[in-house]
């Protein structure tokens, strides 16, 4: 608790010495300003640095590491070099090229297929696994439209897994008091955590649910996944979330107008 407890702090304070840093890569956010963009440093770093100082007593931790870091390393070149008019699966693939935003979804796959093999006993266990990590990762930057959106919500679904599993799944605690360390500015629309911090958010909940989740759970959390990433093609979540009294009550809470 005490190291979750020193990652709070030192990302909240760590947002404010990376802002003039990153405001070289800002994008519009809802409100139509120009802020800067991945952020999400703030949190991944600290997080990524206390995983792998605990990772002889922890062997999970090593893996959290390299996939997290991994994830924010493709999403921050995204953010800095990536077109935020390409949005989606058709988006980074169908363009003359491999867009920066197409590089992250081969890089992120290779590295979700690697990790999700080594805690698997077969080969389809293999690819079910890396499946939930990439969708996982892909998901949260789909919720990433909204301040503070994607990590209220990976906030509070890492909790929940954490409680359930706390042992294996003590980098996941880490990870989330980072966030929530992050999350007072972006909830008030000053920063973004861009694909720096929304994918690794992703993947780092997709091998927790990996870890805690026997083989046909991890079946329906895939569908259910794959179901959403592929609707979030033809429809907005914002626009469904708007729509429902009480999922914009959720969406609403900690945020600054």
């Amino acid at each position: 608790m005490i190291a979750a407890l020193a990652l709070i702090i030192l990302s909240y304070f760590l947002v404010p010495l990376l802002a003039p840093v990153l405001s070289g890569q800002s994008r519009k956010n809802y409100r139509g300003r120009f802020v800067p963009t991945g952020l999400g440093l703030a949190f991944i770093l600290p997080a990524v640095t206390v995983m792998l100082s605990y990772h002889r007593s922890n062997e999970d931790s090593l893996f959290f590491a390299v996939l997290v870091l991994f994830f924010a390393l493709l999403g921050l070149v995204d953010d800095c070099f990536g077109h935020s008019g390409k949005k989606g699966f058709r988006g980074h693939f169908k363009t003359e090229g491999l867009s920066t935003g197409g590089l992250k979804a081969v890089g992120g796959g290779a590295i979700s297929l690697l990790i999700g093999f080594f805690y698997a006993s077969s080969g389809w266990e293999g690819a079910l696994n890396g499946l939930l990590i990439a969708l996982s990762a892909n998901f949260i930057n789909l919720l990433d439209l909204q301040p503070g959106r994607a990590g209220k919500f990976s906030v509070v679904l890492g909790m929940l897994l954490f409680l359930g599993r706390p042992a294996p799944l003590q980098p996941l605690l880490w990870l989330q008091a980072a966030t929530i360390g992050y999350l007072p500015w972006d909830l008030k629309g000053l920063v973004m955590m861009g694909d720096t911090g929304s994918n690794p958010l992703g993947a780092a909940l997709g091998l927790a649910l990996v870890l805690a989740l026997p083989w046909f759970g991890r079946l329906l959390i895939v569908l259910a996944l794959s179901a959403l990433n592929l609707g979030a093609e033809r429809c907005s979540f914002s626009a469904i979330i708007e729509s429902n009294r009480f999922l914009r009550f959720l969406d609403q809470i900690g945020r600054r107008s």
